[in-house]
């Protein structure tokens, strides 16, 4: 979450590489921490196509997230 807060988009492969996981791990904890009809979540995280890639962005309630986080640690 901190790295999106800091940047518009992030490709999968970076957020991977950052977090030092496999593809697998991440996609479940996108799974989690975006929205899904079936699955739920917690609608932090959307998943978008930019370039023909898929990269993830923030939604409106993974903003508002990162603005009391930053406000927190003020």
């Amino acid at each position: 979450m901190q790295a999106l807060c800091s940047e518009k988009a992030l490709s999968l492969a970076r957020i991977g590489k950052q977090l030092d996981l496999r593809r697998s791990q991440l996609e479940r904890l996108l799974l989690l921490l975006g929205h899904d009809e079936c699955w739920g979540g917690m609608g932090y995280v959307a998943q978008e196509e930019q370039r023909g890639r898929p990269v993830i962005t923030l939604t409106e309630k993974g903003q508002a997230l990162c603005a009391q986080m930053l406000d927190a640690m003020v």
